[in-house]
């Protein structure tokens, strides 16, 4: 039988019971609509507590009673959006302990930044091996051998300079402090932006990165000044062509004499060359452009090529041509794009015609007229085109 301690709406009851020869005392009451139960072994303790927390039902019963109508509406919204069986007043103390914890920092924030570091469905693979995955997927998309080089270099720097981490513990201020920090050109840092930023988007779809959280897009532009045009002197490509061995001489051929891009060099088949009838066809899928073209092979570049030639099989061997080349020069430097800028330049020289160089370039007339126009001679021009083994 229990002992009831009632203020005419709120009831505690004390029960007594016996364990292993001992007296032990309960209290039972309903607060907040859950039943809670509280052990004692003194039955006057018991009683004490027992009265102390009727007291607090009867002031929590007047306080509900004198809630303004705002108060009672804010609680029925409240209760709504509570996830099934969890108490109001849990939830209330929950969150008043996790902001106090918290300080300064939201109780968004902290879950936003728990859910990017600890979501089970999003594998924390290490940057090393998101570097890896993300220049194979390059690979297989077939794009030039040029550019995954780039892209396995960039996110490979990327992982060295955040060892041990994983894409979600990056931060944009971070990224810009690596970056911006390296002892590079505006271009180079802007091309890096590019790459770890494509890498971000590939993570995204892969599932390696929480949509949304991407630290990338927030980056900082760094600000290009535009350089003059670098083209190399007939004396500099004769050097050049001499010094080199038949794995780099038809990338320096076809760069100085036909101004094919490295990246179309780099996907070029010796089957596309056609020696004969005196053109060479950039496919579509090879093109920057994206659209087909034919480029005439002047005579000394089929002087060049014959010896080389091949029924099929791919024309550059080198991963990175322009690095092989570059340690070719003597007494001068290599130029960045230095083959195609002396070709349109040379061409322009002997056709005067911009039109017509734009079509063989895969460039539109306007950056032909306003980059290339007047920089060398007709002279140089004919000198050039006059190179021959």
């Amino acid at each position: 039988m229990a002992t009831e301690f009632s203020n005419g709406k709120q009831t505690v009851k004390l029960y007594r019971s016996v364990n292993r020869g001992k007296e032990m005392y309960q209290l039972a009451f309903y607060q907040a609509g859950r039943r809670v139960q509280k052990n004692f072994s003194d039955k006057a303790e018991a009683k004490r507590v027992a009265k102390q927390i009727l007291g607090e039902l009867t002031n929590d019963a007047v306080a509900v009673e004198a809630m303004a109508t705002p108060e009672l509406e804010s609680l029925i919204a409240a209760k709504k959006v509570l996830v099934g069986g969890y108490a109001l007043h849990v939830a209330v103390e929950e969150h008043a302990q996790a902001v106090t914890k918290l300080g300064k920092a939201t109780l968004r924030e902290a879950v936003e930044f728990f859910l990017r570091h600890h979501r089970t469905d999003v594998p924390r693979l290490p940057l090393i091996e998101i570097s890896e995955q993300f220049a194979r997927s390059r690979e297989q998309m077939g794009l030039s051998p040029h550019y995954v080089f780039l892209c396995r270099k960039f996110t490979r720097q990327m992982a060295e300079a955040f060892p041990g981490s994983c894409l979600s513990d990056l931060k944009t201020s971070d990224l810009d402090k690596w970056i911006g920090g390296l002892k590079l050109g505006a271009t180079t840092k802007n091309d890096m932006r590019r790459v770890v930023g494509t890498c971000g988007n590939w993570a995204e779809k892969q599932g390696h990165l929480l949509k949304g959280y991407s630290p990338f897009p927030g980056m900082v532009r760094y600000k290009e000044t535009k350089s003059d045009v670098s083209i190399f002197t007939p004396e500099n490509i004769a050097s050049l062509l001499k010094k080199a061995d038949a794995s780099v001489r038809p990338y320096l051929a076809l760069g100085a004499f036909a101004g094919l891009r490295t990246a179309e060099l780099q996907r070029l088949d010796w089957s596309e060359i056609d020696l004969d009838r005196g053109y060479i066809t950039v496919a579509a899928s090879k093109a920057k452009t994206r659209q087909r073209r034919l480029v005439p092979i002047s005579d000394n570049l089929k002087l060049w090529l014959t010896p080389l030639r091949q029924a099929s099989g791919p024309v550059c061997l080198h991963t990175c041509p322009q690095h092989a080349a570059r340690t070719l020069c003597e007494g001068f430097t290599w130029a960045k794009n230095g083959l195609r800028h002396s070709f349109i330049s040379y061409r322009l020289a002997i056709l005067h015609d911009t039109a017509r160089v734009a079509l063989e370039a895969g460039n539109s007339p306007e950056v032909i007229f306003g980059h290339y126009r007047e920089l060398v001679t007709p002279e140089a021009a004919k000198e050039w085109f006059e190179i021959k083994p």
